[in-house]
């Protein structure tokens, strides 16, 4: 529960500390005063987005400090550790927000950093926060059905089932896969048999396309080549003024002459190595020009063959490699056709022992919820008579629909307000007090159901009349013997039932606005309580 709450330069509020008591605590003040700073500062613990708006005029920085007392809640302690923010006391949660106009907005969990998600999560297992506005939640089916199912604690089966009907869906979905792959499977499994015959028939080989090509240019020019080849061969060794012979009597000559000058010698060298790679180049043509290959029957068989790897490329991949991918995948696949039948079955077998499963937990729940819906709505009738509300019945309806999430059941809340009239959905037909009114049982209701410590009621009473707020104010008080409540009020036949009292009020200092919040002792409380009613002096003992 809530300790001490610290604001400082937030709305109006210049600086303040609050010491809330542990059961029943009333806030009060004019209309403006500034009350809904605290509803603000506390929205602000829960993890709502921060505003710099929120930011006292003529400063650059605001902060709130919630301290939680969180003794005998374990469950909160195993959240921080969790999430690395334990400070190893266990009875102290301190929650920070700091936001500037600069939008570089902090948020601390035990003096550690922390993010707006994580303060989502623990804030809705500290407090629960009913705003003025928060009964239009019940116009939602969805609602209804989460009130039904804390009531009955319902949590675990529900749980249980939304995995179960997770696990339907997911096999559903699976089969559904299966079966479109069999519709197709005549027309996919005639194409794939076609491209693997197609691509096994050319059997090609890794490296055979350039192999092939190579040689295919080869036949191609076979003419050019013989042609140039012999010409030059003519030119090497054959006629009388031919390259060979001729290096050999330039050499002859220039080693005759290196008796008389031995500076010759690199002229001869060098005559003698073209001389040998002249011969060498001529014997490697010769025995090109004998295996030359002008047959046209293999060139013929080679231009075949460089087409049927053509056509492959065109249809299957640019490369051996890639197209030896695509028949293997298809390959693959029609192996898996072949078993299709087989994979049906299996997957139909499943899906329906699935959804066995899922059938049972949702009548399970759909019994448990209409147990509780009729230990709900006795309830809260009882509870709306006890509110002034003399011939109110309400009726909760477990409708039959389609199955989803929550499992195959739609909720509804009917309203009969008064003796003689006919019942109304809630979600269209109730009016702003009623809802009001039958959110507040509904609290009351689900106090002991619900683990949430402190509950904080802003205006709850804000459409209904004096003796109704007496009765509230009551509830709240008896509420209060086993949660903290704060309830912010108009009435001061509900804040006279309070533990503790706080005052809300604006005041001007120094040319500035501001707004103070301070505990009152027993006489402030009865100057309170007497300006609440319009000065006219009533018994308003605190019990």
């Amino acid at each position: 529960m809530i300790k001490r709450l610290t604001l400082n330069n937030l709305v109006l509020v210049d600086s303040c500390e609050i010491d809330f008591g542990t059961s029943f605590n009333a806030v009060t003040g004019e209309t403006g005063a500034g009350k809904t700073a605290l509803i603000e500062a506390i929205g602000l613990a829960l993890g709502e987005r921060a505003d710099s708006g929120l930011i006292r005029k003529g400063c650059d920085k605001a902060h709130v400090e919630v301290s939680f007392d969180i003794d005998a809640l374990p469950y909160i302690q195993e959240m921080l550790e969790e999430a690395g923010l334990s400070t190893g006391k266990d009875e102290e949660l301190v929650i920070r927000r700091e936001i500037s106009k600069e939008g570089k907005n902090r948020a601390f969990v035990n003096c550690r950093m922390a993010t707006l998600p994580f303060l989502n999560k623990i804030g809705a297992s500290l407090i629960d926060l009913i705003g003025q506005h928060a009964h239009q939640t019940l116009r939602t089916n969805d609602s209804q059905r989460s009130i039904v199912d804390l009531f009955g604690s319902l949590e675990d089966i529900l749980k249980d089932f939304q995995s179960s009907y997770e696990k339907e869906k997911e096999r559903l979905k699976k089969l559904e896969e299966l079966q479109q792959l069999s519709s197709h499977r005549e027309r996919d499994e005639d194409t794939w048999r076609f491209q693997l015959e197609e691509i096994e028939s050319v059997a090609l080989k890794k490296g055979e396309e350039e192999e092939a090509f190579e040689k295919y240019q080869k036949l191609a020019h076979s003419r050019e080549l013989a042609e140039k080849i012999d010409l030059a061969l003519k030119g090497l060794s054959e006629s009388s003024h031919a390259v060979i012979p001729q290096v050999s009597r330039y050499i002859k000559a220039i080693d005759s002459l290196l008796t008389y000058d031995k500076t010759l010698s690199d002229a001869s060298t060098l005559l003698h190595e073209s001389h040998i790679a002249l011969s060498e180049a001529l014997r490697s043509l010769q025995s090109y020009s004998q295996n030359i290959d002008s047959d046209p029957h293999a060139f013929q068989h080679l231009e075949n063959r460089l087409g049927a790897i053509s056509r492959l490329k065109r249809k299957y991949g640019q490369s051996f490699e890639e197209i030896e991918t695509y028949r293997l995948k298809i390959q693959s696949e029609l192996k898996r056709l072949e078993n299709i039948s087989e994979e049906l079955k299996a997957a139909e077998l499943s899906l329906e022992i699935a959804r066995g499963e899922t059938n049972e937990k949702a009548k399970l729940l759909t019994s448990k919820r209409k147990e509780a819906a009729l230990k709900l709505q006795q309830t809260l009738t009882t509870q709306l008579q006890h509110l002034n509300m003399s011939g109110a019945e309400v009726i909760i309806e477990i409708v039959e629909s389609a199955r989803h999430h929550g499992g195959d059941d739609t909720v509804q809340f009917w309203l009969k307000a008064n003796t003689g009239e006919h019942p109304g959905l809630v979600k269209e037909h109730s009016s702003g007090g009623e809802l009001s009114r039958l959110l507040f049982a509904i609290k009351i209701a689900l106090a002991e159901k619900n683990n949430t410590p402190t509950l904080i009621f802003d205006e709850i009473d804000a459409n209904v009349g004096g003796k109704t707020a007496t009765i509230i104010g009551e509830k709240l008080q008896e509420l209060g013997k086993c949660r903290q409540v704060i309830c912010i009020t108009h009435f001061p036949q509900v804040a006279s039932k309070a533990n503790e009292h706080f005052n809300v009020e604006k005041i001007e200092t120094d040319g500035r606005t501001l707004t103070e919040i301070k505990h009152l002792n027993k006489k402030q409380r009865e100057q309170e309580l007497l300006r609440m009613i319009g000065g006219e002096k009533l018994d308003f003992s605190v019990r």
